[in-house]
């Protein structure tokens, strides 16, 4: 009898000590929210705001290999931009609609204008093939911004059935084939044009390359996520595994060659002298504010007044580090679920009350037996 009692007792100890430990310790319901997204081997992520994150692969004696992914569903965007149109050429498009000459840009003058913008600007990118023999020149394809149609692009014989168009709502996108009804049809606010990832376009050789790619993340047939592939050497076949082994389920080839550019949170990590006319422009969403913004500030009421206001209003954070360096936080990139309530406040109590009542139940048994 006084063995199982005596069983029963560090039994009771034994629980004391592990409510203790979990209160002490994290919550088991602060686990990482998986973003349905894996990153190859290899990449690192470089840079990051809210939605959006940047990712680097190096090559011994290469050029690295960059992608952006874009999560539309946490309200980032891209933003399609082009030069000011010098002559509208009314008419002249291949689909009966216009056929602008478009000035052309530094990629440094679109990330300057576009940052000065918008609130969480990120990255941009060039975009859309171009006429170079002309200036102000031409697109071959069309480009629809904000809901009007800039150009019908004069390319309506060329690469016959190898054409695509991706198409941007919001929280949404999808790569499909472009014709004349499919552009006019659409319901997006924002198109732009490429080619298909076997189009001939130095199919074959090591030369710049910007692709697009589109994950559909949790299989509703809606594409939520847009990768940016870009680097300074890759053949069309490289740049559409890089995306796939990424997720894409769909692709399509921008411009490349010498138009391939990047410049993110104002630093260029590919660079071109070539000037552009037309980009894409990639911003960050806006976090949620945190489930407990009231308890933090209830809880600062002894600090001064400016720092208590300032709290809610601090900007959306913005990493740019180096690969090695510490991550963003996973919270801030919302990969991690919010906890419902915190089990160290719960537990302590009991946690506390336990040994001393299993030190007064050895007592009242050493007294009785005794």
């Amino acid at each position: 009898m006084k063995r199982v009692l005596l069983l029963v007792i560090t039994m009771i100890l034994l629980g004391a000590a592990t409510m203790a430990s979990v209160g002490a310790g994290a919550s088991p319901l602060h686990q990482a929210r998986s973003t349905g997204l894996a990153i190859p081997e290899g990449f690192n992520k470089v840079t990051a705001v809210y939605g959006a994150q940047l990712y680097r692969k190096e090559y011994q004696g290469g050029s690295p290999d960059f992608v952006q992914v874009v999560d539309l569903s946490l309200g980032a965007e891209i933003e399609l931009l082009h030069g000011s149109i010098k002559e509208q050429r009314e008419g002249h498009g291949a689909y009966g609609g216009d056929d602008p000459r478009i000035l052309s840009r530094s990629l440094k003058q679109y990330w300057d204008e576009f940052a000065a913008k918008h609130a969480n600007p990120f990255c941009v990118v060039n975009g859309q093939f171009f006429y170079m023999p002309e200036s102000p020149t031409r697109l071959p394809f069309p480009l629809k911004v904000e809901g009007q149609i800039v150009s019908d692009g004069f390319g309506k014989g060329q690469f016959p059935g190898q054409k695509l168009m991706l198409e941007m709502w919001t929280g949404r996108a999808d790569i499909r084939q472009l014709t004349k009804t499919a552009l006019y049809s659409s319901t997006a606010p924002n198109i732009v044009a490429g080619l298909s990832e076997d189009a001939r376009k130095a199919i074959d050789k090591y030369v710049g390359r910007t692709f697009i790619g589109l994950v559909d993340k949790d299989s509703d047939s809606r594409f939520e996520t847009i990768l940016v592939f870009t680097t300074r050497s890759a053949r069309q076949v490289d740049a559409a595994e890089v995306l796939r082994s990424f997720g894409a389920q769909k692709v399509m080839m921008l411009d490349g060659g010498g138009s391939t550019q990047m410049i993110c949170l104002d630093k260029a990590y590919i660079t071109s002298e070539r000037l552009i006319p037309q980009a894409l422009g990639v911003q960050g969403g806006v976090p949620p504010s945190p489930p407990n913004d009231k308890v933090q500030i209830s809880s600062a009421q002894s600090s001064p007044p400016a720092q208590v206001e300032a709290a809610p209003q601090a900007e959306p954070e913005q990493v740019a580090s180096e690969p090695g360096e510490p991550a963003p936080s996973e919270l801030a990139q919302g990969n991690l679920a919010p906890p419902l309530y915190d089990l160290g406040n719960v537990l302590w109590v009991p946690g506390m009350m336990l040994p001393a009542m299993a030190f007064i139940l050895l007592l009242v048994l050493r007294m009785r037996f005794s």
